[in-house]
């Protein structure tokens, strides 16, 4: 064995308890990398099934702009674009279905026919029992329909229609999605069979498109719009345009920002471990040098020490970390329905980390040794901190604070901004950061140091000399308990800033109702219930246009939304493309009050170049309609509350075929005063679910559906609570990780004083005066850390509203969350005190005469 080696085995044996202390530093320095990792792609996996479930899975989508079928050559057209990574279509229908055998009336359900090999590709079955469908004279049933015929996996349904009859056999049973009491049961066959039952062979309702990485949804739109056949219309799908799909690329950007920072944080807590005896290694390494040991044995010893850390850390770490994740999934099965996701990257980057952190750590005491002559050394117990290395620490921790502001700042470029941040900028910001604990924990010992020993019961000026004396010490062991609460700061600012600018700005009817016979009495009735605060009529008239389709032809279906404008933008909110101001959408609204004045769904500005001053002729029985576009529109709540809820199609899937006017223009126009959606506000006080059920049996059999739109919400801001408590364990658990460091700095701070301690007691100090003295250092370590890691958190979520807005063009407002500062705060203090409890009560058990013993040389 090369002796360098020996020297770091014999070195690491015989402080067994420091050793002890920085290797379960390492461990769950190792073990958080290891979890923020597996958690961070658990809650991405989690977010992303809950968003592919509220809004389905697609990127892009072609569908018919009057909601007929069409052919399915398309697929085959659109598969060889070279954006498209998969592409899927599905057919539509009403299938009558009954039990084989003792089924009673057939009964008309929403079948859907799919291509296996495709569809799962990129929709999954969600399956309660059984397998998804393979082939013909199959189908697969939600549990909801199972339960109104009957049938459970393995039992034969039959299908009423004309011709031959048909029977399937059930073969899967799926989950219902979220809200399923609200929603009318569905089935699933292939695309083939659904064909043969209606007679419509070759025949698809819409064609689902994932996109490849990296490519925009929008520009596909926007690139091959022209190239289909005149009645269809190629658009980027409800999970693009509310913003559902840039949330979960905002959790792949907390990600990689959550693992660079523990990263950044293990390496300075590892680091700060090994360097809190700096100056009795050098003492040891001095005599090493007198008795002929080379300069590169020194330093190779400690980077020995440094490696042996690390590999130790790292055996037992990893795996711990992986087990924790998996724990927080099973902790939270609500928020991550898809179970733990295992991140090999994460687990590698703990491996490596863990190593090249401990050898970090481990180098400052090899280069100092190294560069010192063996006198030099020898006395280096004596050298005391200078003002001017204090200062010249303060003003690098201050410039590289900047430079992440300034890497955020200066660019123009939304992936050098992204790059620039993680290599330079947040590295930067931590290391600054922590040189600045130096500073900052001189000035809180001279500010409140007489306080603290005032109150501990400390002889005046003793504490406030104590720190002093070690500053670099105590300020990295700070700054190591500091990140984890600057990360539960950074975590929950940004989350409630999505939640609160986000998601709040999704502004949707509490409730609607969808019904056959629904009138005017029916929403004066409604409007009377308790609990109601307003309600709005929505009206749709299916037209036809010449904006799509061959003009030489019939031209296609598309679907006049009637509503009156004052109740309606009262209750829901639009987004606008044209105009941008806020004048300008009052005169809009004011035009469609007016009457001969339209909204258009954004499709018409980007298939057709139709916008704001622009003519649109809509034909109503062959009598032309000549309107003037007043604004462009699209309105991602509502089609969120579509995709939940399947209701008011033509109405929601406004992206498509939808003219907003006003019912005022459908009356006189085209004589149609019937009403086809009610959208209600229910006043907040008052539980949704009671509304619904009075709404129901005033309506009676007419109702189709309803639901309300507060769910939606909650059901989202479930989600999204979750995964910030997840990544707030994640925090936590870099304070806990930091304890170590604590635990470390008081036990070579006791091991290095023990003679002056030890003197203290023999002329008359009490026990608890000295441990009160510990306990104070340990207070100014705390209070260090709160100071810093709440102004470093505050930097860090202005940094990922910053990146979240160059990226992904969420702009969220700079809110400190109070609570969540007050509950880091208190955690931090309750983690360092408890850090530097064992030894505290060790060294107040410990005898004078055993102190005044222990010094040696």
């Amino acid at each position: 064995m090369r002796p360098a080696w020996r020297l770091a085995i014999r070195a690491l044996s015989a402080r067994r308890s420091r050793t002890a202390l920085l290797a379960a530093a390492v461990a769950l320095s190792a073990g958080l990398i290891a979890a923020v990792a597996c958690a961070m792609t658990s809650v991405q996996r989690g977010v992303k099934s809950r968003v592919e479930e509220a809004v389905g899975v697609a990127d892009v989508r072609v569908e018919d702009v009057g909601r007929k079928s069409f052919d399915a050559a398309v697929l085959k057209q659109v598969g060889g674009w070279p954006e498209v990574a998969v592409v899927a279509g599905r057919g539509k229908e009403a299938v009558a279905l009954k039990k084989a055998v003792g089924g009673g009336e057939a009964i008309p359900y929403e079948t859907w026919g799919v291509i296996p090999e495709l569809e799962y590709r990129i929709r999954p079955p969600r399956l309660e029992t059984g397998r998804g469908v393979q082939g013909e004279g199959e189908i697969v049933i939600d549990s909801l329909l199972a339960k109104e015929l009957g049938a459970a996996l393995g039992d034969t349904l039959a299908v009423e229609k004309f011709g031959d009859p048909v029977t399937l056999k059930v073969v899967g049973i799926s989950k219902p999605p979220a809200f399923a009491s609200w929603l009318r049961p569905e089935a699933y066959v292939s695309l083939d069979q659904l064909g043969a039952i209606v007679g419509k062979r070759g025949r698809v309702r819409e064609v689902d498109i994932l996109v490849k990485p990296g490519v925009d949804p929008e520009r596909v739109a926007e690139a091959h719009a022209g190239e289909l056949s005149r009645g269809l219309v190629l658009r980027v799908s409800s999970k693009v345009t509310s913003g559902l799909d840039k949330n979960v690329e905002s959790s792949r950007i907390g990600m990689i920002i959550a693992s660079v920072m523990s990263f950044l944080s293990a390496a300075f807590i590892i680091m700060t471990g090994l360097t809190t005896n700096v100056t009795e290694k050098q003492r040891e390494l001095a005599v090493v040098r007198c008795i002929g040991g080379t300069k590169w044995q020194l330093a190779e010893s400690q980077i020995a020490v440094g490696v042996i850390v690390g590999l130790l850390g790292a055996i037992i770490g990893v795996p711990l970390g992986v087990v924790g994740a998996a724990v927080l999934v099973a902790v939270f099965p609500e928020q991550l329905p898809s179970g733990f996701e295992m991140s090999w990257f994460g687990a590698g980057l703990a491996v490596v980390g863990s190593v090249a952190a401990g050898v970090a750590g481990a180098a400052w005491p090899a280069w100092r040794a190294s560069r010192s002559s063996p006198i030099e050394a020898l006395q280096s117990r004596a050298r005391v901190a200078r003002v001017s290395g204090i200062v010249l620490t303060a003003v690098a921790g201050a410039c590289l604070a900047t430079v992440q502001i300034l890497v955020l700042s200066v660019p123009r470029d939304a992936q050098a901004i992204f790059w620039g941040d993680v290599t330079l900028g947040m590295p930067a910001m931590v290391t600054g950061y922590f040189l600045l604990a130096v500073p900052v924990g001189c000035v809180v010992t001279l500010a409140l140091g007489g306080v603290i020993g005032r109150v501990m019961r400390i002889p005046r000026g003793v504490l406030t000399r104590t720190v002093l004396a070690t500053p670099y010490r105590h300020g990295f062991t700070a700054g190591a308990m500091m990140v984890g609460l600057a990360l539960l700061i950074a975590i929950w600012t940004n989350g409630r800033a999505v939640m609160r600018d986000w998601l709040d700005a999704f502004k949707f009817p509490d409730a609607f109702v969808v019904g056959e016979n629904l009138s005017e009495e029916t929403e004066r009735k409604i409007d009377e219930l308790p609990g109601v605060i307003g309600t709005c009529a929505i009206t749709t008239q299916p037209v036809k246009t010449d904006a799509f389709g061959v003009r030489a032809l019939s031209p296609p279906s598309t679907t006049f939304v009637a509503f009156e404008p004052g109740p309606f933008f009262e209750m829901t909110r639009l987004e606008w493309m044209q105009p941008k101001d806020a004048a300008g959408q009052e005169r809009a609204v004011s035009r469609l009050k007016e009457g001969g004045a339209v909204l258009v769904a954004r499709e018409f500005l980007v298939t057709r170049g139709l916008g704001v001053g622009d003519r649109i002729t809509l034909k109503h029985e062959e009598q032309p309609y000549e309107f003037e576009i007043v604004g462009v529109v699209s309105s991602p709540g509502l089609d969120i509350v579509g995709q939940f809820f399947k209701v008011g199609e033509s109405y929601l899937d406004n992206a498509v075929n939808a003219v907003f006017g006003s019912r005022g223009d459908l009356k006189r126009l085209f004589g149609n005063d019937g009403i086809t959606l009610i959208q209600i506000a229910i006043d907040p006080k008052v539980d949704d679910a009671e509304v619904m059920e009075k709404v129901r049996r005033l309506v009676g059999v007419g109702v189709l559906s309803a639901g309300s739109g507060r769910e939606i919400k909650a059901e989202i801001s479930k989600v999204l609570s979750g995964s910030m408590a997840v990544m707030s364990t994640v925090a936590i658990g870099a304070m806990l990780v930091s304890c170590f460091g604590v635990a470390n700095l008081i036990v070579a701070g006791i091991q290095a004083r023990q003679f002056e301690f030890g003197v203290l007691r023999a002329i008359g100090a009490q026990r608890g005066q000295v441990a009160r003295l510990v306990m104070g250092e340990a207070v100014i370590i705390a209070i260090t850390a709160c100071l810093l890691g709440t102004v470093m958190g505050t930097q860090g979520a202005w940094a990922g509203q910053r990146m979240y807005q160059v990226l992904l063009g969420l702009v969220l407002s700079l809110r400190l969350p109070v609570g969540a500062v007050a509950f880091g705060w208190v955690v931090l203090v309750a983690i360092t005190l408890g850090a530097a409890l064992p030894a505290v009560v060790r060294l107040s058990m410990r005898p004078p005469r055993e102190l005044l013993g222990a010094m040696k040389g």
